[in-house]
C-alpha cells in the first residue's frame, strides 16, 4: 500500500473498512460530556486509573433497547465497534449494545424497564396466547454448553413422542440479545406450525442475566405469533422475557414438566373413564336383574300382564343403555381420532414421506445455514428411507 496515494476521504473511507469489522467490549466510566440529540448520543468512556478517553456515539434506539440512561460516572460494559467519521476525521467508538456493570445500577435499570413495559401493556394478561394442552412440536432456545437447563430440560419432558427443535444460542453476554431475538424471529418466519416456543437458561448473577432483560427481546416475544414459554434461572430469579411470556415457568425444569402434566393426566384419566363406564353399566343391569327376581317371586295371574309391561320396559331400558353405552364410546373414540389426526401432521416422518430430507453435522445438530459447516466436513442426510453420508466440497 506504500505506493498507493489516497485522497483523504478515500484514505478515512480505507480505515473505516479496517476498523469497523473489529467488533469488542469495552469497560470503562461514563464521562460528564453526554451529549443528547433526537436521535443518537455522544458521550465519553474514561479509564480513570490511566486517564484514558474513548469517544462513544450510540442510536437513541439502542440505547432505550438496552434499557439504561446515561449517566456520569457510571461503570458500563458497551459493545461496537471503531469507525472514523467524515469529514472531520474524529475517531467514535459506535455503541450497538450497553450494560452496567454494578447490581445496584442493574436493578435500577430492570426496575425501569418494567414499569415502562408494564405501562404499554407488555405483561397484561388479555393479551396473552394460551398454550395448547397437548403440545407436541416443541421449538426450543437454549445453549448447547449449558451444564443444566439443556439436560433438565431433556430429563422431565417425558417419553410422549415430542419433536423437539433445537436452537442453539448464546445466553449470556454482549451478543446473546441479537442471537435469543434471531432464534425467536427464526421460528416465527419457518416453522409457524410449531406448537410451542420455550426459552431456557440455568440461573446467574444479575448481570449474567441481562441478556433477558434487553427490551429488543422483550418486543420479539411479544410480537411472536407462537406461544411462548419461559423458564430462566431459578425460582426466585425474575426477568423482563419471563414476565412478558405467555408462561412464566420457575425453571427449565418446571418448563419441561409443564408440557408434559397434561399428557401425565391423560394416561391416568382415560382408565377411569372406562372403569366408570363398566360400573354405570354393571349398577343398571344390576337394578333390572333385581325388578325381575322381585316380580317373578310374586308373580300371580293378576300380574302377568304388569310382568309383560315390565319387560317392555326393561327391553327398552336394556336398549337406551346400549345406545348410551354406543354413543359414549363413539365420542370417545371420536376424541382420539381427532387428537391423532391433529398429531398427524406434525409426524416429522410424514415431511420425509413427501420428499423432505434434513442434514444434520457430527454432532447431531439439523444444519440450518451453509456457514456453520466447513469444506471438508463430514454431513448426514436423512430421508423417509434410510440416509447418506456426504462431504462438503465448497460452501456458499
Amino acid at each position: 500500500m506504500e505506493n498507493k496515494e489516497f485522497t483523504v476521504s478515500e484514505y478515512l473511507s480505507f480505515l473505516n473498512k479496517v476498523l469497523i469489522p473489529q467488533k469488542a467490549i469495552v469497560i470503562g466510566e461514563i464521562g460528564e460530556r453526554i451529549r443528547e440529540y433526537p436521535n443518537f448520543f455522544y458521550f465519553r468512556l474514561l479509564d480513570p486509573k490511566e486517564k484514558s478517553i474513548l469517544n462513544c456515539f450510540v442510536w437513541r434506539r439502542n440505547l432505550e433497547n438496552s434499557g439504561m440512561k446515561l449517566e456520569e460516572g457510571k461503570k458500563v460494559k458497551i459493545f461496537g465497534f471503531p469507525e472514523i467519521y467524515k469529514p472531520n476525521g474524529e475517531l467514535n467508538f459506535q455503541v450497538e449494545q450497553i450494560s452496567f456493570l454494578e447490581e445496584g445500577d442493574l436493578k435500577k435499570a430492570f426496575e425501569a424497564l418494567k414499569k415502562k413495559l408494564e405501562s404499554e401493556g407488555f405483561f397484561a394478561l388479555e393479551r396473552k396466547k394460551p398454550v395448547p394442552k397437548f403440545c407436541r412440536k416443541i421449538g426450543l432456545i437454549t445453549s448447547k454448553y449449558g451444564e443444566g437447563a439443556l439436560p433438565d430440560f431433556k430429563k422431565h419432558l417425558g417419553a410422549y413422542g415430542f419433536s423437539v427443535y433445537f436452537y442453539s444460542v448464546r445466553v449470556e453476554g454482549m451478543s446473546a440479545i441479537d442471537e435469543l431475538v434471531e432464534a425467536v424471529k427464526w421460528f416465527n418466519e419457518n416453522m409457524t406450525d410449531i406448537d410451542v416456543l420455550v426459552l431456557i437458561r440455568g440461573g446467574g448473577s444479575w448481570e449474567s442475566l441481562q441478556a433477558f432483560n434487553s427490551e429488543v427481546l422483550a418486543k420479539a416475544i411479544f410480537a411472536s405469533k407462537i406461544p411462548v414459554i419461559c423458564g430462566i434461572g431459578h425460582e426466585k430469579d425474575v426477568t423482563i422475557a419471563s414476565l412478558v411470556a405467555d408462561f412464566r415457568a420457575s425453571t427449565p425444569t418446571d418448563a419441561a414438566k409443564f408440557l408434559s402434566e397434561n399428557w401425565n393426566l391423560a394416561l391416568v384419566n382415560i382408565p377411569k373413564y372406562e372403569k366408570s363406564l363398566y360400573v354405570l353399566l354393571r349398577n343398571r343391569f344390576k337394578n333390572v336383574k333385581e325388578k325381575l327376581i322381585f316380580l317373578r317371586g310374586n308373580m300371580s295371574n293378576s300380574l302377568q300382564t304388569l310382568i309383560k309391561e315390565k319387560r317392555a320396559e326393561n327391553k327398552e331400558l336394556f336398549e337406551e343403555l346400549q345406545d348410551y353405552k354406543n354413543l359414549w364410546l363413539k365420542k370417545l373414540y371420536d376424541l382420539l381420532r381427532q387428537q391423532q389426526e391433529r398429531l398427524n401432521p406434525s409426524n416429522p416422518v410424514l415431511k420425509l414421506k413427501q420428499g423432505y430430507s434434513i442434514t444434520f453435522d457430527n454432532l447431531e445438530q439439523i444444519i440450518k445455514d451453509p456457514k456453520n459447516v466447513k469444506v471438508g466436513q463430514l454431513i448426514k442426510t436423512k430421508f423417509y428411507k434410510g440416509h447418506v453420508y456426504s462431504q462438503i466440497k465448497r460452501n456458499k
